[in-house]
């Protein structure tokens, strides 16, 4: 195959797997844009084009046993490749960077303000899914071990109770006496390599999942129920389902606060719905920061905004998996002084440098191997991104794959040294000494936490008590035109 069709085959199918994507205007194929590679290209290929050093590709000397020739195809369609996925989630959150990109340049800016790992606590909220915790590794990578104030859909749930707790544990400086805190707030949302909107693949779970799965369940119930339903008064929730119906609460009364009422509501889709609960869980973080830090005493920074997962359409799949911050609201108070920052303002790191601060951490920022060149890692001109597995050090992509090579290797073995395994296994005799008898009366009977809160569910006086505070709280929601929950 010629340097021309080799290319244009690999740039056909990138477009092919992100329809959105429209890097290169070409002809059509299957009723989409197909990928076109400029001829001047091929000029490299052909051993018109120098390198650095200024010699021909033909001359060049292999680069990691690669031609120069090979080795510039494949950056560039590593670069188109990346550029291609980076669209599809610009199309939603114009703000997105690579999650590497984004706590490097956060990093360099805090530091500007007296800010870093060896003097702050992170005070980090997330949503409870465990495909968060690629973001909370990194933040503990640069700022140390993190307070966690973790809820359903990223809700805060812990009050000034727990924000006081995680803020008691700061480091406190010997010459000023100031503590120092960083404030994450993150609520999250998955968008796949075909830009599937809420579609996540997890490892040993067929089919697709959700992310986030809370502010979706969310969303679908306020669609059928309505926003003025959802509008209970603050404080009270389902005993059995706290974190989920203050989630659904606090969403519903934000939704009524900026004026979005049922009809607007029944159009509304994940991403929409997320940017409100961002808006809605950062207003609650300011508000308790106003309760629980004295500025006098204390330096902060707030960092607010949402985790986008861009992983491939099956968690086994050749797709890169691909993590994105986008930030909403950044900003240090420092001396009692706030500033605001802009992140997207600062220029990115270099891949290589990218490649290099990631290897020199181990492997340890959300799951995956250090030290891996064949990890994509490219500039998309606005962000620089980097393959990052999901956080499941038990169950990698890579080690799946290394695995099934294994078991395909000792199958070969078998057949080729003529061995005749034992298949059967003889059951565990001290396995029979692990069984508990059941006691004669169930636990639970005398178990308040089950029957403690259900047994006034049916009390004729808080029911109309209820019934009167209802009607008096909930007032139609008066719709206004013009605002939008993007």
């Amino acid at each position: 195959m010629n340097p021309y069709n080799r290319v244009q085959q690999i740039s056909n199918r990138t477009a092919l797997h992100s329809p959105s994507v429209r890097l290169f205007t070409g002809p059509k194929v299957a009723g989409r844009a197909q990928a076109r590679v400029p001829r001047s290209f091929f000029r490299m290929l052909n051993g018109s084009f120098s390198d650095e050093e200024g010699n021909s590709a033909a001359e060049a000397t292999p680069v990691e046993g690669l031609p120069i020739a090979d080795k510039k195809l494949r950056d560039y369609t590593e670069v188109a490749y990346m550029t291609g996925r980076a669209k599809v989630v610009n199309e939603h959150f114009s703000s997105a960077l690579g999650i590497d990109d984004f706590l490097n340049r956060l990093e360099i800016a805090l530091y500007a303000y007296g800010i870093n790992g060896d003097n702050s606590i992170a005070m980090v909220n997330l949503c409870r899914d465990e495909i968060t915790q690629s973001l909370k590794n990194k933040i503990d990578l640069v700022f140390g071990s993190s307070f966690n104030t973790n809820g359903l859909g990223g809700v805060l749930t812990c009050g000034v109770t727990g924000v006081s707790a995680g803020l008691s544990h700061a480091p406190v400086s010997k010459g000023s006496g100031k503590e120092r805190y960083v404030f994450f707030s993150f609520p999250h949302i998955s968008i796949d390599a075909t830009g599937d909107i809420g579609a996540v693949s997890r490892p040993g779970r067929p089919g697709a999942s959700c992310a986030c799965g809370a502010l979706n369940k969310a969303l679908i119930d306020i669609k059928t129920e309505g926003v003025d339903v959802n509008c209970k008064i603050p404080g009270v929730h389902e005993p059995l389902d706290p974190e989920f119906t203050i989630l659904k609460q606090r969403l519903a009364r934000r939704l009524r606060y900026d004026g979005l009422g049922d009809d607007y509501v029944s159009s509304m889709n994940l991403v929409q719905l997320t940017k409100v609960a961002e808006r809605t869980i950062s207003d609650d973080l300011n508000y308790l920061i106003s309760q629980t830090v004295d500025p006098k005493k204390a330096d902060y920074a707030v960092v607010t905004g949402i985790q986008i997962h861009n992983w491939g359409t099956k968690f086994d799949d050749d797709s890169p998996n691909l993590e994105f911050i986008a930030p909403v609201s950044v900003y240090a108070v420092v001396n009692g002084h706030k500033t605001n920052i802009d992140l997207n303002t600062m220029p990115s790191l270099t891949p290589r440098q990218i490649r290099i601060l990631a290897d020199s951490r181990g492997g340890a920022d959300g799951g995956q191997l250090g030290g891996k060149d064949d990890l994509a890692c490219n500039s998309t001109g606005s962000s620089t991104l980097r393959e990052i597995e999901p956080p499941y050090l038990y169950s990698s992509k890579r080690d799946r794959r290394r695995k099934r090579e294994q078991a395909a290797k000792y199958a070969e073995l078998i057949r080729e040294e003529g061995l005749s395994p034992d298949t059967t296994c003889t059951w565990p005799s001290w396995q029979s000494s692990l069984k508990k008898k059941a006691s004669a009366s169930p636990e639970d009977e005398g178990n308040s936490a089950i029957h403690f809160d259900s047994k006034f569910r049916a009390d004729p006086e808080l029911d109309e008590m209820w019934s009167k505070l209802q009607s008096k709280y909930v007032s139609p929601a008066g719709t206004r035109t013009g605002e939008d929950a993007d």
